[in-house]
């Protein structure tokens, strides 16, 4: 082999030893820069970890802190806020003598309801209502008298505070057959002015303006209501008159006629009872239309049966297909008239019922220490006047008395 090849085949192993220790160099610097780099992402890695949440809990403390400050505050010194609205007012003290009234900001208070399980979903048992209730609108209440006295009798108006009429007395009738040349007859009578005084009936209730602003329905509930309940009252008034400390009011039971009887019946019952008033009307010529008594009274008639148990009422009036007539006269249930009472007339030709003033309902806002209290006095009334023309129209009785008598 020459010298050159030898050298070049030296040269060549040379440079292939130089190469791989270069490449295994290389290699062991990159893996351990790998290795360093890994280190190095970790260690970091955990620091900025540590740094985060050192951080979160310092603005965690920072944030309660200044929420526990703001509601200390507002506890400590929503006064001292108050104090200072109030002189940063003008002409404060005016204003409240004027009764203009002065509007301030309150702070707002926050609170927390605690939901315990099933327990807030039971009725009554917790004041987290957690499901809002269904309000049904109006306002409910019993219910009231369906028919009133007033509509038994005829009405009218009047503009006076009395009502006046002339009343014919000791009627002596001359009247016979006339023989020529001879006196008539001669015809009596005397005449007599009444008064019916009109009266007032009136009630009242003093509410809360907050009451009127905020609970629904609570004006059309009192506009209806109290009205009703005068109604109620004037029912009485109008059958049984008022007390002798009052202002005088005569009732259609006070100028009556009193029941008589006429049986003389050992087997008397309240349907003879009955029978027996509309004649006594008849007898005085007048026309029955109506008979009142008691709920409680109209059902026993429907009910009383003879001796062989069977109802002397008919089917007809009573399973309600028509209205129970006795003598041809309509049996009228009302709750006015006491238990045990009855009264029979001719409503339409007896008495006249005059209205001076239609029921009403007003609202007063100045009345007593209304102002100062934020009050509103409800007031509702009626002027009228009971005349009765022919008390022998009406005859009036209780059953207890007229049974016992009927029987004796």
């Amino acid at each position: 082999m020459e010298i050159k090849e030898l050298l070049e085949a030296k040269l060549d192993g040379l440079g292939n030893q130089i190469d791989e220790k270069i490449e295994g160099a290389m290699e062991a610097q990159k893996a351990n820069l790998h290795g360093e780099l890994d280190n190095l992402k970790s260690n970091e890695l955990s620091a900025l970890t540590e740094n985060y949440n050192k951080l979160q809990e310092q603005v965690d403390s920072i944030e309660t802190s200044a929420k526990r400050q703001a509601e200390t505050s507002v506890r400590k010194n929503w006064v001292s806020d108050m104090v200072g609205q109030i002189k940063g007012t003008e002409s404060f003290a005016d204003q409240v003598r004027t009764h203009k009234g002065v509007s301030f900001n309150m702070p707002m208070f926050s609170t927390k309801a605690i939901v315990n399980g099933d327990a807030d979903y039971v009725d009554n048992t917790s004041s987290a209502n957690v499901v809002a209730p269904d309000y049904q609108p109006g306002i409910i209440f019993d219910p009231d008298r369906p028919a009133h006295v007033r509509e038994f009798l005829p009405t009218g108006t009047t503009s006076s505070d009395t009502v006046r009429y002339i009343k014919e007395l000791n009627y002596s009738d001359g009247s016979e057959i006339k023989i020529t040349g001879s006196a008539s007859g001669e015809t009596t009578f005397d005449l007599q002015s009444n008064d019916a005084p009109v009266r007032t009936i009136a009630s009242h209730v003093r509410v809360t303006s907050e009451m009127l602003e905020d609970v629904n329905g609570l004006t059309s509930y009192l506009s209806s209501r109290l009205p009703k309940k005068i109604r109620v009252k004037e029912d009485n008034v109008l059958l049984y008159g008022e007390g002798a400390n009052l202002p005088s009011f005569t009732g259609l039971t006070e100028d009556a006629t009193a029941y008589a009887d006429a049986l003389a019946d050992s087997n008397v019952n309240r349907f003879d009872v009955l029978t027996s008033a509309v004649s006594q009307v008849r007898d005085d010529e007048y026309m029955a239309n109506a008979i009142m008594v008691h709920p409680d009274d109209y059902f026993n008639l429907l009910l009383i049966k003879d001796g062989q148990g069977e109802y002397l009422m008919p089917d007809q009036f009573r399973f309600g297909a028509e209205l129970p007539r006795i003598a041809g006269v309509p049996l009228v249930a009302n709750t006015a008239i006491t238990t045990g009472d009855f009264l029979v007339g001719d409503f339409q030709m007896g008495a006249q019922l005059f209205d001076r003033q239609q029921s009403s309902i007003r609202f007063y806002e100045q009345d007593q220490d209304n102002a100062i209290r934020n009050v509103v006095t409800v007031v509702a009334s009626e002027r009228l006047a009971l005349a009765i023309y022919r008390p022998t129209a009406f005859v009036y009785g209780t059953f207890a008395n007229a049974l016992a008598t009927g029987s004796a």
